[in-house]
């Protein structure tokens, strides 16, 4: 097998990315719709930590909310112990809804010659950037003409499966803009201070 080709490398060394200190509130608000639609809420607010109760309660999109809360909610969320098949549809909804307009003007930017999903996947670095803040960061590389790995470093819940899962349906759902199936997996490769996704597609 050939090498991995890193298409975009983590902006420093990953052992200088340092930690996201806060998450965009956007990614949580459209979590918690998805639990919501599914009946899902009573039993997450039983697993919710008690003390983000009132925060979680009152967050609307659009804000940053301290990276402590975003690891109490995806905890809560993985102690649901909902199917794989679920959390990765719940996962493609919440991509639909965080990337919209974002993914919208890259498609248009792409326009439809020659475009693979490498052209939404090679923006991962830049929906990092809306959803995190203070440190952390992402790498894209190259498996193969229909295959990708994107690592994901310094969030603070790359080691909580649940977000993991959900985001192999974030993945897809990108890289579907470009094709007509993409299949992701959590990787193997996966650490407690990253999260390793292998997307493949036809």
């Amino acid at each position: 097998m050939a090498a991995a080709e890193i298409v975009v490398p983590f902006r420093v060394p990953e052992q200088q990315l340092g930690r996201a200190t806060h998450v965009r509130t956007t990614l949580l608000v459209s979590s918690l719709g998805s639990l919501r639609k599914r009946g899902h809420l009573d039993a997450y607010f039983r697993h919710l930590a008690s003390e983000h109760h009132g925060t979680v309660r009152a967050m609307i999109a659009g804000q940053w909310a301290p990276i402590d809360v975003g690891r109490a909610h995806y905890l809560a969320c993985d102690a649901l112990d909902l199917p794989g098949p679920e959390v990765n549809a719940i996962g493609r909804e919440v991509g639909d809804r965080i990337e919209g307009t974002f993914i919208a003007t890259i498609v248009r930017m792409a326009g439809d010659v020659g475009a693979t999903p490498f052209v939404a996947l090679t923006q991962t670095e830049r929906m990092y950037d809306r959803l995190f803040r203070g440190g952390g960061g992402t790498s894209v590389s190259r498996l193969g003409p229909k295959d990708a790995r994107i690592e994901i470093a310094g969030f603070g819940f790359a080691d909580v499966p649940y977000f993991a899962k959900a985001m192999t349906g974030v993945f897809e759902v990108g890289a579907e803009l470009f094709c007509k199936k993409a299949y992701a997996r959590v990787d193997r490769q996966s650490t407690p201070s990253r999260v390793v996704i292998h997307v493949a597609w036809a």
